[in-house]
């Protein structure tokens, strides 16, 4: 198994090497105005994800231009594995709309914004009950079979888990990730530095196992963490321009 995930090492490696340090993390978030925040980020690796925006970028449009990064993210890595593990790695792109399809789930009305997007705009129109079916229909695996109706983390989670190759059964570093992010799974965003402490806790595994199909599920998670603290600069100081344009109209 180690050979086979040798590829997948290195390119987790070379990955995790251009990710931004504490410093230039503090520099960013110090950073006043969503133009002056775009331009520093522009002088890092995450210049790719911000390359089409400006200060003018509406939140949504923010936010839909992340969850494409992260999907782009998920392909590349799935270019890394083994086919057996493929169907894994794949399943882990709907994390970036399994909030969205639970507001659905649950009977919220669709946003306007749904409409727009490529994967959401499927189950956004009709009925509560036609979104329902047809979220069934596409994601039975996300329903949770308590009544409610309702997709959640621990539904995903559950289902990640069975697509699993039979010889990853009882693999500790896959064991240890799991309990990483159940551990996780309920934390408060504003708890005292959950972000930091989930992701020192994830680079540990990662150099503690090297080679393993650990190493790929960590990358993922690292780049997930990264995404979200991007998405929060950026839709922080989106919405103030929002408001600070409406003060001034």
């Amino acid at each position: 198994m180690p050979i086979e995930f040798a590829y997948a090492q290195a390119r987790a490696q070379a990955r995790h090497g251009e990710r931004l340090s504490p410093d230039t993390w503090s520099l960013l978030e110090s950073s006043v105005g969503l133009a002056q925040f775009l331009h520093l980020v522009r002088g890092t690796a995450l210049a790719p994800c911000v390359e089409h925006f400006s200060a003018a970028t509406s939140p949504h449009v923010i936010e839909r231009s992340l969850r494409r990064e992260w999907h782009r993210e998920v392909d590349t890595a799935m270019r890394w594995v083994p086919a057996r593990w493929r169907p894994a790695v794949a399943w882990t792109t709907w994390l970036a709309e399994l909030p969205a399809l639970s507001h659905l789930l649950a009977g919220g009305t669709p946003l306007p914004w749904m409409a727009e997007d490529p994967r959401l705009s499927a189950f956004a129109g009709g009925e509560p009950e036609t979104r329902r079916a047809s979220v069934q229909e596409a994601l039975p695996a996300l329903i949770v079979n308590d009544g409610s109706g309702e997709a959640s983390r621990p539904a995903w989670l559950r289902y990640w888990r069975s697509l699993w190759p039979d010889a990853a059964a009882g693999d500790p570093a896959l064991t240890q990730f799991v309990s990483l992010l159940e551990r996780y799974s309920g934390a408060e965003t504003d708890a005292a530095d959950w972000l930091g402490n989930l992701e020192h806790q994830a680079v540990r595994i990662l150099r503690w196992h090297r080679e393993q199909p650990v190493t790929v599920v960590c990358h993922l998670l690292l780049s997930a963490l990264e995404l979200y603290r991007l998405r929060h600069g950026l839709l922080q100081r989106a919405l103030f321009n929002d408001l600070d344009r409406e003060a001034a109209a």
